[in-house]
């Protein structure tokens, strides 16, 4: 739950009763009302860039990227499982992005968005985590545009730990002395 004072918003939790097809289907499509909204009709930016999803391929009637957002297994279309962590967060990717350098106007109980930079094959993706949620966006920098990749809740604490220390090994490489800002040490600056 969002801590009080902070610019992100409350959970969109499941709100019905019974979970069955029908109710899930209704909770589908008001959370891909949101997913087009923030990312077909408008687009947020990231270092003056639009960030952008995946249009493509289309899984029983969605985006594959809608279905990465709200799904456990989306990769097996016969069987996907809804993230309920995941949809009821959906509508947070894009404030991640867009308040990334929160801490400087946050109130004092957020402690802020830690962001890294980390080579993936030919580009360089860019991590987000808000350590007090729980919550890691990632997207990828493409010549003229970000592509979102993903976005989910750290339910382990391994694995949140996991993320702090690849957060604390990229800003420990950025400040040793004459490491800079090569695509081995990713830069962190002014972040």
């Amino acid at each position: 739950m969002p801590k009080e004072n902070c610019w992100l918003p409350p959970l969109n939790p499941f709100p019905f009763e019974s979970f069955n097809v029908d109710s899930y289907r209704k909770y589908e499509a008001s959370l891909y009302k949101v997913y087009r909204q923030q990312f077909w009709e408008t687009f947020p930016l990231y270092e003056e860039k639009r960030v952008q999803v995946r249009r493509s391929p289309i899984i029983d009637g969605y985006e594959e990227s809608f279905i990465h957002f709200t799904c456990k297994n989306y990769e097996n279309v016969e069987n996907r499982e809804p993230d309920f962590r995941r949809c009821e967060r959906l509508h947070w990717i894009r404030l991640v992005i867009e308040n990334y350098m929160c801490k400087k106007n946050c109130s004092e109980v957020c402690s802020g968005i830690k962001i890294w930079e980390e080579p993936y094959k030919s580009n360089v993706r860019v991590h987000f985590l808000f350590e007090d949620e729980r919550y890691l966006v990632v997207l990828e920098k493409r010549e003229s545009y970000n592509l979102l990749i993903t976005a989910y809740y750290l339910d382990y604490d391994n694995t949140l730990r996991k993320q702090l220390k690849r957060y604390e090994m990229y800003k420990k490489a950025e400040d040793a002395p004459g490491c800079g800002t090569s695509p081995e040490t990713p830069s962190t600056t002014g972040r």
